[in-house]
């Protein structure tokens, strides 16, 4: 930074983020690299430099600012508007505290080369409760789903180029041998691990961190052959539907999604909801919070991927109205929540095969 005369005032970089952590306070901003560890006082500082404080000090604090400015969380008064660089000017400081938290995790695990730090944590993550890999049933009334394999000939190279998202469905119903086949693939273990003191571990066709699985799907029938309409949890093990709100349907669905429409006319839609303590049991660190929703992308794409294999099409968005969905759902808050929305049916396309929403160049752009 620019050398300042003694009698200059400094000002708080903006914005400036101060969290609270296990380690103590942090400040950090999105114009800085740096997140510096600090004392009650030199926040106090920072708070003060809203207003200014002189760049010399003032005696006792000479110390603390010098540094505070050398790292850049101190700035004259003509620096202090200066935008955030891109992205974090748009996605705001929230954004940022999640970023800053989630990098250089140490990795611990069976290929660890810190066995002594491996062995203290296995330890730490034994002395707990080990959560349930599945949810526990709230009734005994489950609608049991045909264990079928429906037809899937189209070639794989045709699935990676017919995967499309497909906002415009039929009014059409699906079959409930391709419903259930979407939920088996999607949702359900195709096999078991003996993985010692973590316990039996489910493996899915979705790649999950840790194989801790923590997602589970929450089914709205709409237009499916032999199933009555309403909302329903899907039971990965028994493969069946608890019936959780008969009368919710697409009414719901299209409110909670914002109104885009991707529920108007398909045969069915899920919320997927993260069961964040089957993550955390083993993953301390905030950086799981963060693998979480890489994992449920990981179920999304399998979503979209089999609907195709399976000649529908499916759409998904994560614009949901969170806190309502939780209640819908009846999620225990806040350690389960809401993650993503999942539409399905049979798609209507174009004369070129394409969705609907898709609109070929006629032309070449303006630019690319």
């Amino acid at each position: 930074m620019t050398d300042t005369p003694g009698g200059e005032l400094l000002f708080v970089v903006d914005p400036l983020v101060i969290e609270s952590t296990a380690d103590g306070l942090v400040v950090s901003s999105p114009r800085l690299r740096t997140r510096l560890h600090v004392e009650p006082r030199v926040v106090e500082l920072l708070l003060a430099a809203r207003d200014g404080v002189p760049a010399d000090g003032g005696g006792a604090a000479a110390g603390a600012v010098a540094r505070l400015a050398r790292d850049g969380f101190l700035v004259p008064k003509e620096d202090t508007a200066a935008a955030p660089g891109i992205p974090w000017d748009a996605w705001g400081v929230t954004a940022w505290s999640l970023h800053s938290q989630t990098r250089d995790t140490p990795f611990v695990g069976s290929r660890s080369d810190d066995r002594e730090h491996l062995a203290e944590v296995l330890a730490e993550i034994e002395s707990r409760p080990r959560p349930s890999a599945v949810r526990a049933p709230r009734s005994d009334r489950v609608l049991l789903l045909p264990r079928v394999r429906t037809r899937m000939d189209a070639p794989y190279r045709d699935v990676l180029e017919l995967r499309r998202t497909h906002r415009d469905f039929a009014d059409e119903p699906i079959t409930l041998d391709a419903f259930s086949d979407m939920l088996h693939y999607c949702f359900a273990p195709l096999r078991f691990a003996d993985a010692g003191p973590m316990g039996v571990l489910q493996l899915r066709a979705a790649a999950s961190g840790g194989a801790r699985h923590e997602t589970e799907a929450f089914v709205f029938a709409l237009n499916v052959t032999g199933v009555r309409p309403g909302l329903y949890h899907y039971d990965p093990v028994r493969h069946g539907l608890e019936p959780v709100a008969p009368d919710a349907g697409r009414a719901d669905l299209e409110h909670l999604t914002y109104r885009q429409g991707f529920f108007q006319h398909a045969a069915f839609g899920v919320l997927t909801a993260a069961v964040a303590h089957r993550m955390s049991w083993k993953y301390r660190h905030p950086r799981a919070y963060k693998l979480l929703l890489q994992n449920v992308g990981h179920v999304a794409q399998v979503f979209s991927m089999t609907a195709t294999a399976l000649g529908l099409g499916a759409a998904l968005t994560g614009a949901i109205r969170d806190s309502e969905a939780d209640g819908l759902l009846g999620l225990d808050q806040p350690a389960e929540f809401t993650t993503f929305a999942l539409a399905c049916g049979v798609p209507l396309r174009g004369p070129d095969g394409m969705p609907l929403s898709v609109r070929t160049p006629q032309e070449p752009p303006p630019s690319f």
